[in-house]
Parts: structure tokens; C-alpha cells; sequence
């Protein structure tokens, strides 16, 4: 009985989305379970008390649609056939739980060497992922990773967000990641690059072996030592390098959230893709504090409010909102000063 409870009330919190990385694992936990005869109980249960006219997020829809199909997939991979039967059910609760799995899209044009894949890391996750070649690496919150499905003439995969890889040596095909100003190249190394879309900064953290940076024109702008971060100004055009701690600055892919001395703006982005939530600051003065400290499986209000203990500021989280298409908006944060 305690553990239907348990069950009941993790389904409930990731309805609504109120729930920390803690109550994400165990969710995943349970789900990894083949043969959990109560999480299917509460599962159906679940279903049940959906009305039968509530429209599906067409999101949803859609990436159930490429679930089917695709057998890359880790339901797939795990063959839980009885997630199948309760095909409905983990269409309510799907986001959520593809938190620890990600998304895995074909985007093919042909079927021969040049078709290319894509793996998408949902905002609010971070996905885990093996390339062709057996590199590994993490993908982080909101970023996506494009790489030929066969590496057969080069190893060049393009980035939109943050990822760590870990690069299987292949001295007659190095390894490169795009984004959208930089190039890395490597043979064989650790390293991450962060690159989202709405940042002013690329940068690269070098853990292991050596990495070059390439200009966009493919010449060599800078060579790096472990423990090094190369960062770009898109804005200034100019570069800069310094001494880091790598081990620290690529600990997100362990769930730990680290912030040295970063600005309230830069925090909150942070938090925005992490929690996969939106901010409004209100008073704008706000954005220079400076906040440092770091979490691990902590709630987003428990952070806000340790945030609040140290900053001049107050936080209401608002209800959410479902659009004219009645599918629920993001959670949203308005921060204001005290």
C-alpha cells in the first residue's frame, strides 16, 4: 500500500511538473522496472482520470509518432512491451520521463553514408548518447547534436547547446564538433563545448589530451592544455583563455548545478533550461548580483529560496497557463526586488 502512495503521488508531481531531480530518478527507476505490476496499476489509474476530450500536446503526439518508428529509441532498446499497452498513459507523462533517456530523431534524406541523425535533449534533461564510432558523451538541457549516421568519410558532428565528449581515438579521422562560429578538432580527448543559439559566448573546457580550435576560414586559432577554457565573445569578436578546474566545469553531466560567481541573469538562465521553467525579472537592477554555490538533486524552489537568502530579491511562481490550443505553457518564475 505504502508503495502504490509513492507511486501515486510521483505520477502526480510530474503531471504538473512540480518535481526535483530526486523525484525524477525514482520515476526513472520505477519505469525501468519490466515487469512493475503496481506503477501499470497506477498507470491506469492515472489514464482513468484523464477527461476523454482533453486534446494531446501536439508535441507529444509527435514524438510518439517517431517513437514508433524508430528503434533507437530507449523504451525500445529496454523492451518493455508493456509500456505499449499503456501507450496513452506515458503520452500524458512523456517529457518527464524521457528526462534520463532523451530523444532520438532519424533525420535521413537517403539512406546511403550521408544521412544524418539528430539527438534532441529536451529542456529540463540531460541525454546521454554513443556515436557510431563509440564516442561518448552528454548532451545538455535544451541542445541538440547532429552527426552522420556512418562515419565514413570524416567524424564532424554539429552543435546547437552543451555537450561533453569523451572521443575514441582515430588518428586518420579526427574528430570535429561546428557550431555556429567555431570549429573543435581533436583525435582523441575529453572535452565539452557550450554553444547555444541565444549565448553571446562559445567556449570549450578541455579535460583530457589536446584540442584545436579552428576560426570559421578552418585556421587554427588556439591550441588547448587540460584543464584550459577557451571562450569567444560572438558580440566583441574577441577570445579569451584561462585557468580552470575541468573536473568542476563539466560536473553538470553528474546532475550538479554550479555557480562561481555568476551574475543573477546568468543564473537564472541557467535554472531556465535546467528546470525547463520561465523567468521575468521585474526590476532590472537585480541582474548584477553575484551568487555562488552549488546543488545537486535540489528542488527549483528550494534554489530560489537560498537564492533569496543572499540577493535583495522576492519570487512568486504562477500558475500554469494553457494556451487557445488548451496545451499547458511553461512554469514561470517572476522575480522581483524586496
Amino acid at each position: 500500500m505504502r508503495k502504490k502512495t509513492t507511486i501515486k503521488q510521483l505520477l502526480r508531481l510530474f503531471v504538473g511538473e512540480d518535481y526535483g531531480r530526486a523525484e525524477y530518478r525514482k520515476i526513472v527507476a520505477l519505469f525501468a522496472e519490466d515487469h512493475d505490476d503496481e506503477l501499470k496499476e497506477q498507470l491506469q489509474d492515472h489514464w482513468n482520470g484523464i477527461p476523454a476530450d482533453q486534446p494531446l500536446n501536439e508535441r507529444l503526439a509527435g514524438l510518439l509518432k517517431n517513437l514508433k518508428q524508430q528503434n533507437r529509441s530507449s523504451f525500445a532498446r529496454r523492451k518493455t512491451p508493456w509500456i505499449n499497452y499503456f501507450q496513452k498513459v506515458a503520452a500524458i507523462l512523456f517529457i518527464p520521463l524521457l528526462l534520463g533517456y532523451g530523444i532520438w530523431f532519424i533525420q535521413s534524406k537517403d539512406t546511403g553514408s550521408d544521412a544524418m541523425a539528430t539527438i534532441h535533449s529536451p529542456e529540463g534533461a540531460r541525454t546521454e548518447f554513443v556515436l557510431p564510432d563509440g564516442t561518448k558523451g552528454w548532451l545538455n538541457s535544451g541542445s541538440r547534436l547532429s552527426y552522420p549516421v556512418m562515419f565514413t568519410k570524416n567524424r564532424e558532428v554539429k552543435l546547437s547547446g552543451e555537450a561533453y565528449f569523451e572521443v575514441v581515438r582515430d588518428q586518420d579521422k579526427k574528430f570535429r564538433v561546428k557550431t555556429n562560429e567555431l570549429t573543435v578538432q581533436v583525435v582523441g580527448t575529453s572535452f565539452s563545448v557550450t554553444a547555444y543559439d541565444d549565448d553571446q559566448k562559445v567556449s570549450v573546457v578541455l579535460k583530457e589530451g589536446r584540442v584545436k580550435v579552428l576560426s570559421p576560414d578552418n585556421q587554427l586559432a588556439y591550441e588547448m592544455k587540460p584543464n584550459e577554457e577557451f571562450s569567444y565573445d560572438l558580440y566583441h569578436k574577441s577570445a579569451n583563455v584561462r585557468q580552470v578546474s575541468a573536473e568542476e566545469m563539466t560536473s553538470w553531466i553528474d546532475g550538479i548545478l554550479r555557480f562561481k560567481g555568476e551574475t543573477l541573469s546568468e543564473v537564472i538562465k541557467k535554472l531556465a533550461r535546467w528546470y525547463g521553467v520561465d523567468f521575468e525579472i521585474k526590476d532590472q537592477q537585480l541582474q548584477d548580483y553575484n551568487f555562488q554555490a552549488t546543488f545537486k538533486d535540489e528542488p527549483l524552489d528550494e534554489i530560489l529560496r537560498m537564492i533569496a537568502l543572499t540577493t535583495p530579491m522576492k519570487y512568486q511562481i504562477e500558475e500554469r497557463k494553457q494556451n487557445k490550443n488548451g496545451i499547458y505553457m511553461k512554469k514561470k518564475i517572476v522575480i522581483d526586488k524586496n
